[in-house]
């Protein structure tokens, strides 16, 4: 991040408020966000659905 840019810093101000941290590094494999960036590597982004990041998020299969 660059901490000159204004955007960077409104960034960096909202993801501490929220408990959140902001990475350029890609996800943890196990994690939601990495499981549904590996589905979709798999099936096309076209593929995703609403019912991928809730079962994501609550760490069920994401089915085609």
């Amino acid at each position: 991040m660059d901490m000159n840019d204004p955007q960077d810093v409104a960034a960096a101000f909202w993801a501490q408020l929220l408990g959140v941290t902001i990475s350029e590094d890609p996800p943890p494999p196990d994690s939601p966000l990495g499981r549904v960036r590996r589905f979709a590597a798999e099936h096309g982004y076209d593929a995703l659905r609403d019912e991928h990041f809730e079962a994501a998020r609550q760490g069920r299969p994401l089915l085609p």
